[in-house]
């Protein structure tokens, strides 16, 4: 994923003025190198989201090892896939996640909901017929592998959610607006693509997650993206909890 907006999550927490909306976490992939998840901790995250896979050849490296540390350093860690719906049916993208990231997605107490990454809008295989048709039947093959239940989720940036119509899954919204994490809204532009709120509002509370910058917090060499969750580290357990 790809931010543009550099902070210190320590700004973001003084703004905050003790009276924070969201949850404060970071997705991460191989790029971050190692990562010392005791410190990502300290620094305030509860949760984060670690790459696993990228259509149906390409396994993040750190993938197992960020998930295992994660957890045991108490973040509820999430696993997410990059998407390609114009390569392959979902079926098949939806197996080699699943081959890749499954021993990971476990009713541990730290699992959250596995999530895709839609960036790709070149076409779409398997005459599926739309982009929510694809990702609907994504989760849908996801699910028979498992007979734990988590909630979809995909990350998609506002304007790219033009795309979608009325998809059951979970807006992570990928938007680097110059928001306060803790305080604010990614919707903010495109507002009338916004399929899960039918007003087409901006500044909607219709979102899960949202991917808000890119920042550096102790713990990882360089930067990482910075995500919010719309509610408190309980209601993240309970709603998007494994």
């Amino acid at each position: 994923m790809v931010a543009a907006v550099f902070v210190s999550v320590g700004a973001w927490q003084a703004q905050a003025n003790n009276t924070p909306r969201n949850l404060f976490g970071i997705d991460v992939s191989s790029a971050q190198g190692s990562i010392n998840w005791s410190n990502v901790y300290a620094g305030g995250a509860r949760f984060a989201y670690a790459k696993a896979t990228e259509g149906t050849s390409v396994t993040d490296a750190d993938f197992a090892g960020n998930m295992k540390r994660g957890k045991k350093n108490g973040l509820q860690m999430g696993a997410y896939h990059f998407a390609y719906p114009s390569t392959t049916c979902p079926s098949a993208q939806a197996n080699y996640f699943w081959s890749v990231a499954g021993a990971n997605i476990i009713a541990d107490g730290q699992s959250i909901s596995p999530a895709v990454d839609l960036e790709e809008f070149t076409g779409i295989a398997c005459a599926e017929g739309s982009y929510t048709a694809w990702l609907n039947d994504y989760y849908t093959d996801l699910r028979a592998h498992s007979a734990l239940f988590f909630h979809a989720v995909v990350a998609i940036s506002p304007c790219n959610s033009c795309n979608l119509t009325g998809p059951s899954l979970g807006p992570w919204i990928l938007n680097e607006n110059g928001q306060n994490l803790y305080t604010g809204n990614p919707w903010s532009v495109c507002c009338t693509c916004n399929p899960w709120d039918t007003g087409g509002k901006c500044n909607s509370n219709a979102w899960d997650f949202w991917l808000a910058a890119t920042g550096s917090i102790s713990g990882v060499s360089g930067s990482c993206d910075f995500d919010a969750y719309n509610g408190t580290l309980t209601e993240l357990i309970n709603w998007q909890g494994i």
